[in-house]
């Protein structure tokens, strides 16, 4: 049975924990991102979340006030009878197997409507032209990429629900990594409810949501690592295999070298010849560096990334707009990194904090069931050792890491650090016995409201939108890179929805937070050549393109802009800059046959648009301008020509702005 002071810690943060949530959601700021999730929804939405969130604490305030604490059973150990009756009710191993429909069911269901937290939208663009940077994730993109070229041989459209398929695979593949986890950390059905209540309710289970990033994999690959280290510090399993989920987990993300100190702990302690033990060291290191050469990915790109870690990591390194808010032993980032831990661990952190009391003054048992002896004495089992390593390194990487990208828009990075600390919290509550009766259903309520809120925000796009415009707004404590790159996302998204009004004050948001990128500049000027604003737009995309002479998007949108004004021989000078710049594309040719045939240069035009049509047979705008200039018959496909893409276009005019990838 827990002490009362550890049943005390437990139920008091829990309600500060309420307290915070409902205190941080009626008025939602960026500063508290890891607990503000519940203002942002419906109200019957918020009541339900806070209602598990505040009905979980109130069930630990009742425990916690109880006069006489009922007897409880420790923790039972692996291989000690079961204690169910002859008569319980028994179902066959392959039923928990048909728990995956639901669950699959859930995760399509919810799946996140909006991308703007971590590198969604670039990654969708990324798989949509495949162009797919692999950066740090190497296996991970690779493996989307494969996913992508699946759709692509059944004829998907490459479109946010059709990718987001591969999460919610990810997450049926995680549902029995994360059970054998369970089974290593708990035993009886009481230990391992909590435990599977508490790690199925991390944060981190919103990747499986339809999240399109490299992190839905790398964390199966992270769990079943875990799994595999458990088992075998225990003496189980297979050391071969241990090393190849550690190379896997490091390849699909570098931030996995973190797990590394925990993997050659486990190796220090097999009882092997020192060579053996020498090679199963270097083992994930080598099929790492194998992996990564059959990728593709060179050692010059590894070091890459490694430079990228080392600049966050030091304080005065890389440029201006990447200056960080704050040092990464501060406040600030101690503050930010709670908001994370709120985020994907409550019920764990809870857990690890209700047992510090009784850590200091007994320490923890030799094993699970045992007695206890004075913290001078202690000697943790090898599980936990195990996994109070790889959650130190986690947290310490966690730590050292000051991102230029906003925390609340990066927590996906952040979750896959503290994965290793989520599952030792869980432990150690369990050894403590901390997952008896109300206290397990108290836990897994407030688990389950806190990770609900997640899920419904970024489920319903109004609700997404309005959080990430909150953790990006003026005033947030972030990056000048960061408030520039999510006004850009919001300024794409609204683009594509044909709000050009809204595109405009996020280009603008982005371009005083970053003058210095052409990008921006060009992006407001699009804005505003939709807003039919030309002369205002016209000195913008001259500026973005005098800082960005290479960028072919300005000199196209320039061209439209001095189009609408009659200036068609300028504009003609700049639809032939952006040609050169870029790949064949048939809107830029289309607008300078505008620009040509207007500029008085019929036959110049009539040129373009047949070649146009040669090139992409059936290209609409070309079509229609032929047969109104030159007659019905010159709107023909001239014969014989290659089959190409025609492009779908829409317009009352000849000249259309289209927005090339970025």
């Amino acid at each position: 049975t827990p002490s009362r002071t550890t049943r005390a810690v437990l139920a008091v943060g829990a309600l500060v924990y309420a307290a915070a949530v409902a205190a941080a959601s009626a008025h939602q700021g960026p500063r508290g991102w890891g607990l503000h999730l519940p203002g942002f929804l419906s109200p019957p939405a918020r009541l339900l979340v806070l209602a598990l969130i505040v009905g979980g604490a109130a069930l630990l305030a009742a425990d916690l006030v109880r006069r006489t604490p009922r007897r409880e059973s420790p923790v039972r150990l692996r291989g000690a009878p079961s204690r169910r009756g002859r008569n319980a009710p028994s179902f066959p191993r392959w039923s928990a197997w048909l728990l995956l429909i639901p669950w699959a069911w859930i995760l399509w269901s919810l799946r996140t409507r909006t991308h703007f937290l971590g590198d969604g939208t670039v990654w969708l663009e990324g798989l949509r032209y495949g162009s797919l940077n692999p950066f740090s994730e190497p296996l991970s993109a690779a493996v989307w990429s494969g996913f992508a070229a699946i759709l692509g041989t059944m004829n998907t459209p490459i479109e946010a629900a059709n990718a987001g398929a591969f999460s919610v695979l990810c997450g049926l593949l995680a549902a029995p990594v994360l059970w054998g986890v369970v089974t290593e950390i708990a035993r009886g059905a009481g230990g391992r409810a909590l435990a599977l209540g508490a790690l199925g309710t991390l944060g981190a289970t919103q990747l499986y949501f339809g999240y399109i990033e490299s992190y839905p994999p790398t964390s199966v690959a992270i769990y079943l690592y875990l799994w595999l280290g458990l088992r075998r510090a225990r003496g189980a399993g297979n050391p071969f295999l241990l090393a190849g989920s550690a190379a896997a987990a490091l390849t699909s993300h570098l931030s996995g070298l973190y797990l590394l100190p925990s993997y050659f702990l486990l190796i220090a302690r097999e009882r092997a010849p020192i060579l053996r033990r020498a090679a199963l060291l270097a083992l994930p290191l080598a099929v790492a560096a194998g992996t990564l050469l059959l990728l593709g990915y060179r050692p010059e790109r590894w070091l890459g990334s490694f430079q990228i870690a080392a600049r966050a990591a030091l304080p005065g390194q890389g440029a201006a707009s990447l200056a960080k808010p704050y040092a990464a032993l501060s406040l600030d980032h101690a503050w930010d990194l709670a908001n994370a831990i709120l985020l994907i661990l409550p019920v764990p952190a809870l857990l690890l904090a209700a047992c510090v009391p009784s850590l200091l003054r007994r320490g923890l048992p030799r094993r699970a069931g045992a007695g206890t002896g004075s913290l001078g004495s202690w000697r943790p089992d090898a599980q936990t050792l195990f996994l109070a390593v790889a959650a130190a390194s986690g947290l310490l990487m966690a730590i050292v890491l000051v991102l230029p990208i906003p925390p609340a828009q990066d927590w996906d990075l952040t979750s896959l650090l503290l994965l290793p600390a989520a599952v030792l919290g869980v432990r150690v509550g369990l050894l403590r016995g901390l997952a008896e009766r109300t206290r397990g259903i108290a836990l897994t309520s407030i688990g389950a409201g806190a990770l609900l809120s997640f899920v419904l925000v970024n489920a319903n796009e109004p609700a997404g939108i309005a959080r990430f415009e909150t953790i990006i707004r003026p005033g947030a404590k972030i990056t000048a890179y960061g408030r520039a790159y999510g006004n850009e996302l919001l300024a794409s998204y609204d683009e594509d929805r044909g709000d050009h009004a809204s595109a405009l004050v996020h280009a603008r948001r982005a371009l005083d937070a970053e003058p210095t990128n052409p990008r921006y500049w060009i992006k407001a000027g699009a804005a505003l050549y939709e807003l039919r604003r030309y002369d205002e737009a016209i000195p913008l995309l001259e500026e973005g393109i005098r800082r960005g002479p290479k960028r072919h998007d300005g000199y196209y949108d320039l061209g439209n802009c001095l189009t609408r004004k009659g200036r068609y021989a300028e504009a003609a000078y700049r639809f032939r800059e952006a040609i050169a710049l870029s790949e064949p594309r048939p809107d830029y040719l289309h607008n300078l046959g505008v620009a040509l045939y207007h500029g008085g240069n019929a036959d110049s035009a009539r040129a373009v648009w047949g070649d146009v049509l040669r090139r992409w047979p059936g290209y609409a705008l070309s079509v229609r301008s032929m047969m109104r200039y030159f007659g019905p018959a010159s709107g023909e496909t001239v014969p014989g020509a290659a089959p190409g893409p025609a492009p779908a276009q829409a317009g009352e005019s000849d000249a259309t702005v289209t927005e090339p990838p970025r």
